[in-house]
């Protein structure tokens, strides 16, 4: 299959995943955004090759100093990180696909977790394209965590996936148009 087919019909994956209330369907978003974003020969770099510039617009922590955070268990933006679905939607970042990749989501015990974090441990650990019972050390913490805590039935990792699949597809579209404008549809 021709990379700009494979980026387009991922792109639609994603989006019919992203509106799924089913547990394996949520799980699978993280292995597309891995073919998308960080695999060696991610599609996003294959398909980009007329440059398009990419934002992410994505909601974030406040910048106060938090007199309590040495002492949170727990802390994530959920679906915070879409500015379209987040208690504060005023209140969004617009990063190009590094700093959307680095994006602090979530901190367990102290630990803190980025986008990529969260798709690597759902690509590689829990199952999306890799099951792991024995994780590697950077993602014991959450592996251990999203055992014991859920959020609407979702562990920690996956209750944020439907929402970084949709900031990750509106920060695409420009990089979807210029495929759909250069690669006919079949």
């Amino acid at each position: 299959m021709h990379p700009d087919a494979l980026f387009l019909e991922r792109c639609a994956q994603i989006q019919m995943l992203v509106e799924s209330k089913r547990q394996i369907e949520i799980l699978d978003i993280g292995g597309r955004l891995r073919q998308m974003f960080l695999d060696p020969h991610n599609l996003v770099a294959v398909s980009n090759i007329n440059k398009v510039k990419l934002r992410f617009e994505v909601g974030h922590f406040s910048d106060e100093r938090d007199p309590f955070a040495e002492f949170v268990v727990f802390l994530s933006l959920l679906d915070g990180i879409d500015p379209y679905t987040s208690p504060h939607p005023d209140h969004f970042l617009t990063l190009n696909l590094d700093d959307f990749m680095g994006h602090h989501i979530m901190s367990i015990s102290g630990k803190r977790f980025h986008v990529k974090d969260v798709i690597r441990f759902t690509s590689h650990v829990a199952g999306s394209i890799h099951y792991d019972p024995t994780p590697r050390p950077e993602y014991e913490v959450l592996d251990k965590f999203s055992k014991q805590f859920s959020i609407g039935g979702l562990s920690a990792g996956m209750a944020t996936l439907r929402a970084i699949g949709r900031v990750s597809l509106r920060g695409l579209q420009p990089l979807i148009a210029d495929v759909k404008a250069r690669y006919p549809a079949p």
